[in-house]
């Protein structure tokens, strides 16, 4: 937000509609050719010929996943379309307080302090703002928090069983919800419009307070008050001894919301471990204190307890167990040139390099990526070896705790081989000797490491506030709010995908593009805007960006992987081609990805799978270039209040530039204005607004304006209303927005008409205002006929806003360029 100046209480009126909110946007990438371009503005699957064609579309709200899938788990809507054909897309906002609490209380409260307790006892008068007897549901039952449910009662709070028969959450009776351990709905209460108490670590992306915790028991030290001024610490400071005997915890994630409060730490003593691929690398490379056992083996297969494809099972050199790391190197010898199928599996994450291009191992030689943490896995990635010979390879892996595993696999031939199960007939276990033409060259050296070293103290959260919507500042869920960013008004969007049958013979759905002819065309190139929520997502789930080079019999080619990286422990999708760099979040951002040569019949295709309705993921924009891609200057704009509104100035980026605009955050960006100069005046038609710039469109738009007054009535009613307006035409969509302040009485209706200046005319387009409100402000869109684009176009239509007081009308204003 940019405001150009602070408003004084005495004059907050005249002030309203000097705040101007600002967003430069950068087209990065241009080409000699555009071959296609598709953004989803409008339904292309209905064109006649089709743009695009989908499979397994459908959207269902929330009482049509109630009443036809007979699902209550799902809060939001559930759908694989257009986002203009459902209520939202992207994780709402938060409707009351929220809180985590860490600390399983177990049977009862004897081992805790009253030091400890008086934290839970002010944070719940918090959450309550102090209201007393209240009436609090703990799912599934009080029994499932222990003595802290005794603890209200003594309160002088009712505590009650939830009750599973009332299958929505918004019909449970209660003015404080406890989702507490083994809750059966992970997603119960998250919408809930009263306060609401979190406590089991699987369900914190699900109920959007934060990303997956874990559960630990441990000896905890003190407890800390990080936020001793906050109300919830009830007037305690500093640390202090909490327990007395180990305890258990549901522990936070690793990602909290912007803004989160935590209210109070416990201190725990960590040992020395591996826990991820970094730890692996930091023990090779000495930078972490360990100790080490090698040895050799002659196929690469190891098992700590974990069963995997293969019955080997070589043990872990040193005997080491629940924790460590591994490395396996040496050459492979292979018998013929090729691109051959490799398929890891590990117990929690591996890494598989192999020097294809003979220059050494470096980063450049991921062929496969898997992070973890997980059970055993398996993944698969093509390796293409230029010439038959050898090449060095190393393989590393890690076990952050249990069971532990590493296998890894080949195609028994070269080619496309199904990623099916490993006992297919079509893969062997990688070792010195098999039927595959590539093998190990001789027996792997193989090095274990466990952690050594002193004891770490770190302080874990107890306690963590979430603000709610009417607290300053404002509370937000996990990654709430719109997806944003998108070109145009439309996208394509997805969430819960598998909640509702799959197509036949896919585990995914799909929308392909319309063939484009790109036969001679040099360097061509696919460019897809995309966006994710960051909250759940699965190895399972995914985003693919695939292409079939000449046409759908073609061998389909997958250019970009996003998938879930570590199982919603580290929750965004991420481009497995890529080795996770580049990851998707809710502002859409291009990818683009080269075609391979010798294409023809170009077919673009983006398949989708997620599997619960905050899982929501979004495609937009897809273009097909060929020539080179140049960055152009970024554009940089600035905004200054004008007599006629805002007045816009940018620099950099190539015209012409489209002018676009949104209301607030959560909106779609609206086109407003096609123009090739650098500057534009918008009317400020609003107490604040979102302008960016994009250069280099294709799109012609054409802005319209309006100024309402009294005066412009034909019956001139005495009123000091006011208000601005905004019209913009691209094709025969037309955008509207509209704003008024001081009506004399509640507005009863509003509309646009047809009609010249002073003169009357019936309404055709129908605004819903808020009823019986003095100010406030009306946008949307509407399909124009021919007759009524060219009606408004030539100034022939008019805003009229009418209230109780004024029934034919109490401002009005001519629409004009």
């Amino acid at each position: 937000m940019i405001p150009n100046h602070t408003c004084r209480p005495s004059a907050r009126r005249a002030c309203t509609a000097a705040l101007i909110a600002v967003a430069t946007h950068v087209t990065a990438i241009h080409a000699a050719e555009t071959l296609l371009q598709e953004g989803f503005n409008t339904d292309g699957s209905k064109a006649n010929p089709a743009r695009y064609t989908f499979t397994g579309k459908d959207l269902f709200e929330v009482p049509r996943i109630q009443s036809e899938l007979n699902n209550y788990d799902q809060k939001g809507p559930l759908f694989w379309g257009h986002n203009f054909e459902v209520s939202y897309v992207g994780n709402p906002v938060i409707p009351a307080r929220r809180m985590i609490f860490t600390w399983r209380a177990g049977a009862d409260t004897s081992t805790a302090t009253e030091s400890l307790l008086k934290v839970w006892d002010s944070s719940v008068t918090w959450l309550l703002e102090g209201k007393k007897n209240a009436r609090i549901v703990v799912s599934p039952n009080a029994a499932s928090i222990g003595g802290l449910a005794d603890r209200l009662t003594a309160a002088g709070h009712t505590v009650v069983d939830d009750d599973t028969s009332v299958l929505d959450e918004q019909d449970v009776v209660g003015d404080l919800m406890i989702h507490g351990p083994g809750a059966p709905n992970a997603s119960r209460f998250v919408l809930v419009p009263k306060p609401v108490i979190v406590m089991n670590n699987p369900d914190y992306d699900d109920m959007l307070v934060g990303s997956i915790g874990s559960a630990a028991t441990f000896a905890p030290g003190k407890v800390t008050i990080a936020a001793p001024g906050h109300p919830a610490a009830g007037g305690q400071t500093g640390s202090f001894d909490a327990f007395t005997s180990d305890q258990s915890f549901e522990l936070v994630g690793s990602f909290l919301p912007p803004g989160a409060t935590t209210l109070a730490t416990v201190t725990r003593i960590v040992p020395p471990a591996i826990g991820n691929l970094a730890d692996v690398e930091a023990v090779i490379a000495g930078t972490k204190a360990n100790q080490k056992t090698d040895g050799t083996v002659t196929e690469l297969d190891f098992s700590e307890g974990t069963p995997g494809s293969w019955p080997n099972d070589n043990p872990i050199p040193g005997g080491y167990t629940g924790n460590w790391g591994l490395e396996a190197r040496g050459k492979l010898s292979v018998a013929a040139a090729g691109t051959y199928r490799f398929a890891v599996g590990s117990d929690d994450g591996s890494r598989l390099r192999i020097d294809l291009d003979r220059n050494g191992l470096t980063t450049a030689d991921y062929v496969l990526d898997d992070p973890g943490p997980h059970g055993h896995q398996v993944f698969y990635a093509d390796a293409t070896f230029p010439a038959a010979g050898q090449y060095d390879y190393d393989v590393r892996s890690y076990n952050s705790g249990g069971g532990g595993s590493l296998e890894v696999s080949v195609a028994l031939a070269a080619g496309s081989v199904a990623d099916d199960a490993l006992d297919s007939g079509l893969w062997e276990v990688l070792s010195t000797t098999g039927a595959s033409p590539v093998k190990l060259q001789a027996a792997a050296a193989v090095t274990a490491y466990t952690a050594v070293g002193p004891n770490v103290e770190v302080q874990t959260p107890i306690a963590v506030l979430l603000n709610g919507p009417n607290d300053t500042p404002k509370g937000a869920f996990f990654d709430g709010g719109a997806l944003t960013g998108f070109e145009g008004t439309g996208f394509i969007g997805a969430a819960g995908l598998n909640k509702w049958a799959y197509p036949d013979g896919q585990s995914y759905r799909s929308v392909r593009l319309a063939p484009v002819n790109v036969a001679g065309k040099p360097k061509v190139k696919v460019t897809v805007a995309l966006a994710a929520t960051v909250v759940d997502f699965e190895t399972s789930d995914f985003v693919h960006v695939v292409v079939y080079p000449n046409g759908t019999g073609s061998t389909p080619v997958v250019l970009g992987q996003f998938e879930g990286v570590q199982n919603a422990i580290q929750p965004w999708l991420a481009d497995r081609k890529d080795n996770f760099v580049r990851r998707l979040t809710k502002q859409f951002a291009d990818f683009t990805f080269d075609v391979p040569a010798g294409a023809t019949d170009l077919v673009v295709e983006i398949r989708m799978a997620t599997t619960w309705w905050t899982e929501i993921a979004a495609v937009d924009n897809i273009r097909v270039t060929s020539g080179d891609l140049t960055t152009t200057t970024p554009v940089q704009l600035t905004a200054a209040r004008n007599l006629g509104g805002v007045k816009l100035d940018w620099t950099g980026g190539n015209a012409p530039f489209l002018v676009q605009f949104k209301p607030d955050l959560g909106s779609a960006w609206a086109d407003l204005l096609t123009t090739s100069d650098r500057s534009a005046i918008i009317p400020l038609a609003g107490a604040a607004g979102f302008f960016r710039i994009t250069d280099g469109t294709t799109k012609t738009v054409k802005l319209m304006r309006a100024t309402l007054e009294a005066a412009q009535e034909p019956d001139k009613p005495a009123s000091p209303a006011s208000g601005a307006g905004m019209v913009s035409i691209s094709g025969n969509n037309l955008n509207y927005y509209v704003s008024y302040d001081a009506l004399t009485t509640g507005i009863s209706a509003a509309h646009i008409h047809a009609g010249a200046r002073g003169a009357a005319g019936a309404p055709f387009i129908f605004f819903t205002p808020v009823a019986g409100s003095t100010s406030g402000s009306m946008s949307g869109s509407f399909s124009l006929s021919d007759a009524q684009k060219t009606s408004v176009e030539s100034g022939g239509t008019y805003f009229n806003l009418h209230t109780a007081r004024f029934g034919g009308g109490e401002i009005r204003g001519q629409i004009e360029p």
